[in-house]
């Protein structure tokens, strides 16, 4: 099974669990999708922007290695 049906298949098995609650649990798990979707992005574009310094180290994996 390629990934795309495995998605497809999660998506509609969450659908259909969707479906058994009432309004006001679906409407607190869209709004924690949303919330989840919006910090992912908020933190990719803090992540990729110049803003962000990223640490470079140089290390070794071997302990008795002098860089």
């Amino acid at each position: 099974m390629g990934i795309i049906n495995q998605k497809s298949d999660n998506l509609i098995k969450l659908i259909n669990g969707l479906s058994l609650l009432d309004n006001q649990d679906q409407e607190r798990i869209f709004r924690m999708v949303d919330t989840l979707n919006e910090t992912d992005e908020n933190v990719k574009k803090e992540v990729f922007s110049n803003n962000f310094p990223l640490k470079k180290e140089t290390t070794s994996a071997y302990a008795d290695d002098i860089i």
